[in-house]
């Protein structure tokens, strides 16, 4: 019982970091990488790597939330309740429809409180994985 929860809990954070990837690969193009040559093969590279991030990224937000609740309910009906969990479930899923908000909701003042909300998770979810109170 416990492997599958936990199953669900890394299918969560492997979809998220995919998700919050995201912001990542964006700075690191504008920071280094957008002064290359455009003919650069590196760069090339890069982009559609990058590509590949942007376009899928709220796919993968989307399954984070989904994971992250699925993981919370199968935790607190077959294994125990982790208040670490509960709240870094509620900040995913919560994250995960200001995303949903953002994009098909056209609410792009939203996006003020998205991107903040996704680094708070991070440190949430570390906390929750050391901790699991």
């Amino acid at each position: 019982m416990e492997e599958f929860g936990s199953v669900l809990g890394w299918i969560t954070a492997v979809c998220y970091f995919i998700a919050v990837a995201n912001l990542f690969v964006k700075q690191i193009f504008r920071r280094f990488l957008a002064k290359l040559p455009k003919d650069s093969a590196f760069k090339k590279v890069y982009q559609l790597f990058m590509k590949l991030i942007v376009r899928y990224h709220r796919y993968f937000g989307m399954a984070a939330g989904a994971f992250a609740v699925l993981h919370l309910l199968w935790q607190i009906l077959n294994v125990r309740v982790s208040f670490s969990g509960i709240f870094a479930a509620a900040l995913l899923a919560s994250t995960a429809l200001f995303g949903v908000a953002v994009a098909y909701g056209h609410k792009p003042a939203l996006v003020k409180t998205h991107r903040p909300m996704a680094l708070v998770i991070l440190a949430v979810i570390i906390f929750h994985m050391i901790t699991k109170i």
